[in-house]
Parts: C-alpha cells; structure tokens; sequence
C-alpha cells in the first residue's frame, strides 16, 4: 500500500511498481493490518509527527534522515519507539555497505596511528535547478545543514567514535523569500582526542562524498563514501607514511539500500536503539553548528 498528495502521480507510481492498493489519506496506511512496516520519506519538518504516528500504531519505521529538525524531534521519535516496543530505524544507506565497515575495522585496528584529522564534504548543484524543492524551505526542514550535514557528522561519529569538544562554524543562507535554507555550511571542529574534524556541506559545488580520516602513522580515504559511484567498484585507500597506498575493493555487486531495508525488517528493538543513540549525538551536533553558524551567517548574493 502506498500513500500520496496527488492521485494522478500515486495511480501512476502504482501501477509501475506493482502496488494496488493506493490512498490519500496516511492514516489508511498506518491502520492496515496489511502493513507491518512504514518507510517516511517526507520532508524532515513531518516526521517526527508521522514516525510518532506509525509506531503507535506498531507499525516498524524506517525514516529518512535527519530524524528531525532538531534533537528534541529525535528524543520524541525513540521515546515514541520505546513506548511501543516497536524499532525504529533512520535510511542512512552507506552504513550498510559492507566497504564502510571494512574502513572502520581499519581505523579501529591501528594501523593510521593516533587520529588526527577528520575531514568530510557531501555537496552536489543540481538541486540549485529546482526551485520548489522543500530543501530551500526552513519551514520543511530543509537546506544543506540538515540534508548534508548529517552524513558529515554522522560519519565522523560512526568511523571514529570521535565526538566533538568545540566548534566554528559558518555558512551561506537562500534568499529570505526562498525561506532563509542554509545553501553552504562550513564546521572546524576539535575533537576528542586531540583531532580536528573539517566537515562541509552544500548545494554550490559539484557533487562530492567524500572522506579522509587521517592519523599519525596513515590515512584512509573514499571519494564516495555514501555510496559507490560504480557499485561494480566499491573502493577505498589506505595511504601509510612512506606516500604508498593500497587500493581496497569491498562488497563488489552491493546494493546497500537493499541491504538497508533488510536490516529495517530484521532488527531487534534494542539493536535499533542503539543505533539511535548515534542519530541523537548527531542530531544534537547539528543544533550546535546551526546555533554558531547563525552568528556569522550571510545571505547569498
């Protein structure tokens, strides 16, 4: 079953994906004893309301990212999970790739030494083309610090377990008729441990996912580490002191969006909260920045 605004798109969508059931009205879909699981793919501003809804109704959530427009969303969002003992799971894909938790074995193991430097970027202009996207609307939960941000935060805290101690941060903010959306969002941050983190997030240049944890004695670095640009290909470096470097080839053929969705359908209650705990630090980071950024904000030219 599936649920939308606009009747003419959902009859379309439908009918090429083989669903039968369509409706409306979202409550249909919560109610059905047809459906065990809900997959929130609705602008950040309406899942805390809609997540909140579904696992009242005991319906397994899996919902895009970021869990919400601040902490206090996502605090609701696994209160809402534990009162239902129903989980609840956020859709960051790059997670489930078996190449990221080949990287992480990699830094946990010791071979780059002590961490020094964290630096990511997730950027791409094409969104720049769409006016009426809901990224340029502060009110839908949109801009690049909410829709970006989170893989840079997010990916520090899950490589490196490396949170931050302080930060600086400042950004680019759309037009205040376009709704005041973050365009660009720079972060230095000092980490635990003595590391810097470097994250940027933006919709002005060309699409980029990429990330360098750096340490003492190595570095291991992923050009498209959300997700492989040639699936075929899924690869990631590990240069060490002497300017060699190794190339690692993880997880050939791997859709992890599938392998997404197979964790949302399997995961044990207490394994998701677990996994939220992170989604809350992360959540909880970017409150922090946005607070900073906004000090030294300016308006697109």
């Amino acid at each position: 079953m599936a649920a939308g605004r606009d009747p003419d798109k959902l009859k379309v969508w439908g009918e090429r994906h083989g669903v039968e059931s369509v409706t409306l009205d979202l409550m249909d879909v919560l109610r059905s004893p047809e459906v065990n699981a809900i997959y929130i793919a609705l602008p950040p501003a309406l899942h805390r309301e809609w997540a909140c809804r579904a696992l009242r109704e005991g319906k397994r959530v899996l919902c895009e990212k970021p869990l919400g427009l601040h902490a206090d969303d996502c605090r609701a969002m696994i209160e809402a999970s534990r009162e239902s003992s129903t989980p609840l799971l956020h859709a960051t894909g790059f997670i489930h790739h078996p190449r990221s938790h080949a990287m992480r074995a990699c830094i946990k193991s010791g071979e780059l030494g002590t961490i020094r430097r964290v630096t990511v970027a997730c950027t791409f202009s094409s969104v720049s083309e769409r006016e009426t996207d809901h990224r340029f609307s502060v009110a839908a939960g949109g801009g690049c610090l909410l829709d970006l941000g989170w893989y840079c935060v997010y990916a520090t805290l899950w490589f490196t377990g490396l949170r931050p101690l302080e930060l600086k941060a400042f950004g680019t903010c759309r037009e205040v008729s376009s709704g005041g959306a973050w365009n660009q969002v720079q972060t230095i941050a000092r980490l635990e441990g003595g590391a810097v983190g470097v994250w940027d997030c933006g919709y002005d240049a060309a699409g980029r996912k990429w990330i360098e944890i750096a340490g003492s004695k190595g570095s291991v670095i992923c050009d498209d580490f959300l997700r492989p640009w040639d699936t075929s290909k899924p690869r990631f470096w590990v240069h060490g002191q002497d300017g060699k470097a190794r190339a690692e080839t993880i997880g050939e053929g791997i859709e992890q969006e599938s392998w997404m969705i197979q964790h949302a359908a399997l995961s044990p209650l207490a394994s998701a909260q677990e996994s939220l705990e992170l989604a809350l630090s992360t959540q909880t980071i970017l409150d922090q920045i946005e607070e900073n950024a906004v000090k030294t904000a300016f308006t697109n030219l």
